[in-house]
């Protein structure tokens, strides 16, 4: 049975190693030393203050999918009074075409209105498309496409496209 729950302090290793799986499987064969960068930098530093970042008390959430195996996550980050962002949604390739990429982006929304967010903003790289032909189906908008030439939090740069999405909740 699978189940989305809050995260917990012990389930840190086994993000970090699910994190780090999905994003060595995504790496196209010229960006592979970068994404082995981002790994070792944006990754780790995100890791490293995941609790702040997602604390409950500031109207963030993080959740794992756990089977009970660590299968997947996914968060919402608070981004202002009604909208927030989703962030981290990540899932095993294993788990994949089963639909439940679908039932965890519809839980991030169903938490999101219960927090009273109005908005739900996301963004992703050009190379993940799965995950934007998914959020076309589910009714978010494409708000910018960007050049990201620097590395952060949210991408390796390198000239990867970077897609921004919003949906009203």
């Amino acid at each position: 049975m699978t189940v989305f729950r809050q995260y917990e302090s012990s389930d840190l290793a086994h993000v970090r190693d699910l994190w780090e799986r999905i994003n060595r499987d995504l790496a196209p064969e010229h960006l592979k030393d970068r994404f082995e960068t981002y790994i070792r930098t944006a990754l780790k530093a995100e890791l490293d203050t995941i609790e702040e970042a997602f604390d409950p008390k500031t109207r963030n959430r993080f959740w794992v999918v756990a089977t009970p195996e660590i299968i997947g996550t996914f968060g919402i980050q608070n981004r202002g009074d009604d909208t927030c962002e989703l962030r981290r949604m990540y899932l095993s390739k294993e788990h994949r075409g089963r639909g439940l990429a679908s039932r965890m982006l519809a839980y991030a929304e169903e938490q999101a209105r219960a927090l009273r967010f109005q908005t739900m903003l996301l963004s992703t790289a050009e190379i993940q498309t799965n995950a934007i032909r998914l959020y076309q189906r589910t009714g978010y908008v494409l708000t910018k496409r960007e050049t990201a030439n620097e590395m952060s939090t949210k991408t390796i740069g390198g000239g990867l496209e970077r897609l921004h999405f919003a949906k009203a909740l």
